[in-house]
């Protein structure tokens, strides 16, 4: 565990430092002065000066941060964060957030070249083969190439899962696939199954065929294995807004230190995998038009893009404030749960 801890903390950091460095990378392409870049938080351990940035390694080693001069009052100078145009701001505010989703990438891209080295080949949207007793079998056959699931595009086996993931008794899916060029839709039913330790499932009554490995390949999977990543976030929030999940079920650091020790028990692609959907998670969630968010800021600078005038600085601050405190209470509240569920396990 105290090994978990240890990557956990490296892995946030990593994830922290790049998310910083997005921003100050974007701030200098637009010449917004950064007082200071960053690495943890609390008292400086080192620190170096340069021509007008504060380079600093603080003795926290989680959080980081890239202070950039008026980025949160009007100083008047031409080096501001204030001064910039609202394009040039929004583009410093989303950087941060595509640099964690780059990552993200980057990380899911080198696992699956990892895999696909260690297998001998990479999964593929091709049918191998058909259940004879499955619905599906009176017209899929091996050597068919799924394009859809219930209406979703399918460019990645894991997509198949994903459109399939509200699956019951009483599902009824339809299916596009292509065989000898032409494109043909059908729908089929999952099949229920019992399982070597009592329990059911469904199953989709066919299975998937490898493919070769290359460059071009390893590239699009890991592309959408990411694109994968981002709707997962997404549909995790909308199950928060429909009522079928509850803050409650959120995890804070300890929960997610928790899953990166079961992760990390079952191999180190696996502690890795996660470190990415973390990246993405991080960068996407980062994005909400939520006050002290950068899709908080983003918000403002779309408010003067629109109607050509800032909001006043000390109002954008005081909801950026109101904002800031509320994310503190709902993470203090969700690491107690955290705390909790360890301790009634």
């Amino acid at each position: 565990m105290l090994l978990t801890i240890i990557g956990a903390i490296i892995i946030f950091s990593i994830i922290i430092f790049v998310h910083e460095l997005g921003h100050f990378i974007a701030a200098k392409a637009f010449h917004v002065n950064v007082l200071e870049f960053a690495l943890g938080m609390g008292p400086a351990i080192w620190k170096k000066q340069g021509k007008e940035t504060l380079y600093s390694i603080r003795a926290i080693p989680m959080g980081g941060f890239c202070k950039m001069e008026g980025e949160d009052e009007d100083t008047g100078s031409e080096g501001s964060f204030s001064s910039k145009k609202p394009l040039p701001k929004i583009i410093i505010l989303v950087a941060g957030a595509a640099m964690n989703i780059l990552l993200g990438f980057l990380i899911v891209t080198s696992i699956t070249a990892v895999s696909a080295v260690q297998a001998g080949g990479m999964s593929s949207t091709i049918i191998a083969s058909v259940d004879e007793n499955s619905s599906a079998a009176a017209f899929l056959q091996p050597g068919d190439k799924i394009v859809k699931v219930n209406h979703s595009k399918i460019h990645i086996k894991r997509d198949i899962s994903f459109a399939l993931s509200d699956v019951n008794e009483n599902s009824e899916y339809s299916i596009e696939y292509i065989r000898d060029g032409k494109c043909y839709s059908d729908k089929f039913t999952p099949m229920q199954t019992t399982y070597s330790d009592g329990s059911t499932g469904y199953i989709i009554g066919f299975t998937i065929a490898p493919s070769d490995v290359s460059l071009g390949r390893i590239l699009y999977e890991g592309f959408f294995q990411t694109i994968w990543m981002v709707k997962l976030v997404f549909v995790s929030l909308g199950m928060l807004f429909n009522g079928q999940a509850s803050v409650s079920d959120m995890s804070g650091p300890v929960g997610v230190v928790s899953a990166m020790n079961t992760a990390a028990q079952t191999g180190i692609l696996d502690f890795l995998f996660l470190a990415g959907f973390l990246a993405v998670n991080i960068g996407v969630m980062n994005l909400l038009p939520l006050p002290a968010l950068d899709g908080g800021r983003t918000v403002f600078a779309l408010i003067e893009l629109i109607f050509r005038k800032p909001v006043p600085p000390e109002k954008e601050g005081i909801v950026h404030f109101i904002g800031f405190a509320l994310l503190i209470a709902l993470m203090l509240f969700v690491t107690w749960n955290d705390i909790m569920r360890l301790f009634n396990r």
